[in-house]
């Protein structure tokens, strides 16, 4: 796991889809997770307000639901990314929460594909970043 920002060329590439973060005055900050293989980008974000997260501080942390996949290291932009001391070392303590809790959304998201018809399915796919990379994890 390490900190990473979104390059201009994955924005290029992805920026025009509706639920990916993108703000032009700031990027956002990564969390990369690996898991079979695939390596995902999970964004740090403020005002999470939905259980599909890790908190570190308040309504602060990784927000699950706007994950995406790095295809390749060209998706990883060469400016250095920091955060606040006590965040990070937050995240450093619970690694292995963090990754299993995005393993299990992982898997919650790839159920919902299965069930389309369940509109509880369909919603929690609608807000879902990975719906833009299903080719990548729906093995």
């Amino acid at each position: 796991m390490k900190l990473i920002i979104l390059s201009d060329k994955f924005y290029k590439e992805y920026g025009g889809y509706r639920e990916i973060l993108k703000k032009p005055s700031r990027p956002y900050l990564c969390l990369t997770v690996k898991i079979d293989g695939v390596t995902f980008a999970i964004p740090i974000r403020h005002h999470i307000n939905h259980p599909f997260c890790f908190k570190t501080i308040g309504d602060c942390g990784l927000d699950y639901t706007k994950a995406v996949i790095l295809k390749d290291s060209s998706f990883i932009a060469s400016d250095e990314a920091w955060i606040d001391t006590t965040e990070w070392n937050i995240i450093k303590r619970n690694e292995n929460t963090i990754f299993y809790g995005f393993k299990k959304y992982l898997n919650q998201y790839k159920r919902a594909k299965k069930h389309p018809d369940n509109p509880r399915s369909r919603y929690f796919v609608q807000y879902s970043t990975l719906q833009y990379f299903d080719e990548a994890i729906m093995n």
